[in-house]
């Protein structure tokens, strides 16, 4: 009997032993997590001025963060401007997602392709930009069950345009036709395009995304005439019946690659761009941007999201992470 009660003892002091060293053996891998998590310092990714920007950014950190157990922020610079450039030769940017080429060729030129440049090109980021000038379809066409009469039927060219100036007249242009813009900082030249077309119109500046597109919904609401600059992937396509005006087809003898602006935009292969020191200081990190991808439809679909039902962009992205592992899991070293 005391036999059997000293077995059951030492019994129950083994397995308290095996417990304790466990225990003990996962509270030093904790440790050893956190002081590495904290070793690497705080990985910062860039936000600029338009949701499309913002949700994939989003993305990338909620995965860095939930997946790979990195420190995140976020710090904002201007939409393909100098401040993001500088911020990323210098490391006080990281990492930006989406570059539109032709929206900063010679910042290009001077920080990331020339003999002595810093920020380094990551790739594509998987996302076609496609630019232009657009138009409510009911401007052309009308719409019967809301009683609007076409304003423009003939509208299809921006050469067509000097036939309507009168129709997109406003008080801001007086005679002249108005071409709604987003915001100046953006390299789209719309003033120069317009005068290679010869068009008698006159670019007026919105001073931001949310403003410029809050112009276009109150036309829609009114059935107005408005003519706005706008790109795609862009949420607006699903949300209004746009119709995008036939421009001369780009080429390389026209901004940005040569001079002329009497054509359209170029297509831009969307870009990745990063800090020279990311590869060396958070490695899994640049290996998950490496290869981390999105498509058109992919933001269009979380912007949609957060424009339609009022979510923050932290809330849209996460709803696309929670429902597409099968998308993001092989990006994950």
């Amino acid at each position: 009997m005391k036999t059997g009660k000293n077995r059951s003892i030492a019994l129950s002091l083994t397995v308290a032993l095996i417990v304790v060293l466990a225990l003990g053996v996962a509270c030093t891998q904790a440790a050893e997590e956190s002081a590495d998590s904290d070793a690497r310092g705080t990985l910062y990714l860039v936000d600029q001025d338009w949701n499309g920007q913002l949700v994939t950014t989003a993305v990338a950190q909620i995965l860095l963060e939930q997946e790979m157990d990195h420190t995140v922020a976020t710090k904002f610079a201007p939409a393909d401007s100098a401040p993001l450039f500088i911020g990323l030769e210098t490391g006080d940017f990281h990492w930006v997602c989406c570059n539109w080429p032709s929206y900063s060729a010679a910042l290009l030129e001077e920080y990331v392709d020339a003999s002595d440049a810093q920020v380094e090109r990551m790739g594509s980021v998987g996302i076609k930009g496609e630019t232009g000038w657009y138009v409510p379809s009911y401007v052309i066409d009308g719409d019967a069950e809301r009683g609007i009469e076409p304003a423009a039927p003939d509208l299809k060219t921006v050469g067509d345009l000097n036939n309507y100036t009168s129709v997109f007249a406003t008080s801001d242009t007086g005679d002249k036709g108005r071409l709604l813009e987003f915001t100046a900082a953006w390299d789209t030249r719309p003033e120069e395009r317009l005068d290679a077309f010869g068009v008698d119109f006159q670019a007026v500046f919105a001073g931001s995304e949310g403003a410029a597109l809050a112009q276009v919904d109150a036309a829609f609401q009114r059935g107005e005439p408005v003519l706005t600059y706008l790109w795609e992937p862009h949420w607006a396509h699903a949300k209004y019946n746009l119709v995008q005006l036939e421009m001369p087809e780009w080429s390389s003898d026209c901004y940005p690659d040569g001079s002329s602006y009497n054509c359209g935009f170029p297509t831009d292969d969307v870009a990745k761009l990063a800090w020279p020191g990311l590869k060396d200081e958070f490695p899994e990190a640049y290996e998950f941007l490496s290869r981390f991808q999105m498509t058109n439809e992919q933001q269009n679909e979380i912007v949609l999201n957060l424009t339609e039902n009022d979510l923050t962009v932290r809330q849209a992205a996460q709803e696309w992470v929670d429902a597409n592992e099968a998308i993001w899991r092989p990006w994950i070293p």
